[in-house]
């Protein structure tokens, strides 16, 4: 297979650094390839440092290069930045002919392009067309060319980033001597291999719980409508066993991944062996006190979504509920948790194999957000246009292989 039609993605985490390879089998992308090495440089999800997130993603292309003898050229790569800002807006045109044409639609992204108030110092990385209206007809329209109407609509959803976090980005792909093919936020890459449109039409919140931050996307009426994040993750769910217990990081996340789980079953409960800090001794803690520290962490995170979403008043949209992704979404019954909290149907994601296929290892929540970006591949065209119109309001299209009209 040639260098050019391999598809890839780099997935920068506050904990580890993934890329993985995979190619087009006529409907479905199939991951042949998959690298990873700990994250240096990235802190809460930002990176800190290019320099060393440069060197660590040359070391994972050194390892694909020795492992599978394959090399690759372009990546979506993701983008995790606090001052993330969503714009939903809405635009209108007279359709002159009473049947619209490719000009109505060009016409009507550049109403919205006129309307959008981008934040001083960012720059639009993803806008993506939810659906068309014709006339006063609600109905949303995927495919309004050649249909009949006197007015066209549209509803678009739009991401910007800041400019030095994009600006850092691409210089450490392009270092990486790699072209970049798309810039998706975390959250909305995460939630591509998982979704499907009936969930979306009936409105959803994916969430990715990762080592250093949360971040959350929220679909309705079939598109995306908004994204956002919590600077809070798995690290500091380590750092609360750590200070309950008096003992090391590194002991506390070896029993956050062994024995973690948000509740215990009654009569389950047993006595588990560790060490405190500074202390070659061993001591034992029940898995219910345990238990109990991971699940006020847990319950911390889903608080502050919470808060978020009542403040965007779509908490009573998300009729499907919540899926949870990311490497948090590995302890046990976390789902269960958050279901008895929010009262809303939760589950831990599973990745839709008509759409992305590989090993069981590589389909596993850690690895959402490497996986959703393979699903995100513009054309030729539209990459080129992304790496050379930074500051362009279309220069960087979010839409999703096939995915277009969410």
């Amino acid at each position: 297979m040639a260098e050019g039609d391999i598809i890839a993605s780099i997935d920068i985490g506050s904990s580890k650094t993934v890329i993985l390879l995979a190619e087009q089998n006529n409907s479905r992308i199939d991951v042949f390839a998959c690298g990873q090495i700990d994250s240096e440089g990235v802190r809460c999800g930002v990176i800190e440092n290019a320099k060393k997130v440069t060197q660590v993603i040359a070391g994972i292309i050194r390892q694909i290069k020795k492992d599978y003898r394959t090399g690759f050229q372009n990546v979506s790569v993701n983008i995790s930045d606090p001052n993330l800002e969503v714009i939903n807006q809405v635009a209108h045109t007279h359709v002159p002919s009473s049947r619209v044409r490719q000009s109505e639609l060009d016409t009507v992204v550049k109403i919205v392009e006129s309307m959008v108030k981008i934040p001083q110092n960012h720059q639009i990385i993803n806008d993506i067309t939810h659906y068309y209206t014709l006339d006063a007809d609600p109905e949303p329209v995927s495919q309004p060319i050649g249909k009949k109407a006197d007015n066209l609509g549209v509803s678009m959803h739009l991401v910007s980033a800041s400019n030095h976090h994009v600006e850092t980005l691409e210089t450490i792909i392009h270092q990486s001597k790699l072209g970049v093919s798309n810039i998706v936020p975390n959250s909305m890459a995460s939630s591509e291999p998982y979704l499907t449109q009936n969930e979306k039409d009936k409105g959803i919140c994916v969430v990715d719980i990762g080592s250093g931050v949360t971040n959350f996307s929220v679909f309705k009426q079939g598109g995306i409508s908004y994204t956002g994040m919590i600077d809070f993750g798995t690290r500091e769910v380590t750092q609360d066993i750590a200070e309950a217990f008096d003992t090391s990081f590194q002991e506390a996340e070896h029993l956050k991944i062994k024995y973690g789980q948000t509740q215990v079953k009654l009569g389950a409960d047993k006595l588990i062996k560790f060490q405190k800090i500074d202390d070659s001794n061993y001591y034992y803690l029940s898995q219910e006190s345990l238990s109990e520290v991971i699940k006020e962490s847990y319950l911390e995170v889903f608080k502050l979504i919470r808060k978020k979403l009542n403040d965007q008043n779509l908490y009573r949209s998300l009729k499907s509920g919540f899926v949870l992704v990311g490497g948090g979404a590995k302890i046990k019954d976390c789902d269960q948790l958050m279901q008895s909290l929010y009262k809303k149907k939760a589950k831990v994601g599973r990745v839709n194999t008509e759409l992305i296929t590989a090993k069981y290892k590589w389909l596993g929540p850690e690895y959402a957000c490497a996986l959703g970006l393979l699903l995100f591949d513009p054309n030729e065209a539209e990459a080129e246009q992304q790496s050379n119109s930074k500051n362009s309001f279309l220069g960087k299209m979010g839409f999703g292989r096939g995915l277009k009209f969410l």
